[in-house]
């Protein structure tokens, strides 16, 4: 199946800092698919440090959007969400939101997952 976006809707009581154990292994899952030089994994550890500081203080995650990255993750303001995109159709937008899936099952935090719920995917299917 191909998909513009999956959707990652974490439950009400959610926590931010309950992330911090599953976040570098959903972060390294998203950035994998992006053929980088050393600088590149440098700029991206450096990013991924700057995610953690804010999961730490309880806030919401930067997320993963560098220019030329294949998949982008995105926490949308006022929603506790996590939305992993690619900006055309890609059969792997699904293996990628269940392997996240699976790594936040494993660490306990508990969510629900939804498939093409994002704004421009609903623009695109009407201008159909």
């Amino acid at each position: 199946m191909r998909n513009w976006s999956g959707h990652i809707y974490f439950k009400e009581r959610f926590e931010w800092k309950s992330l911090e154990k599953s976040f570098p292994e959903i972060w390294e899952r998203v950035a994998s698919e992006t053929k980088q030089n050393q600088e590149e994994a440098q700029y991206d550890q450096v990013a991924l440090e700057l995610n953690m500081n804010e999961i730490r203080k309880n806030k919401k995650p930067i997320g993963y959007f560098k220019e030329g990255a294949k998949y982008r993750m995105v926490f949308p303001s006022g929603r506790k969400e996590l939305i992993i995109y690619r900006g055309m159709v890609s059969e792997e937008i699904k293996d990628i939101t269940e392997d996240v899936a699976k790594i936040l099952k494993s660490h306990k935090v508990q969510f629900s997952v939804d498939y093409d719920k994002m704004l421009l995917y609903e623009i695109k299917k009407r201008k159909k």
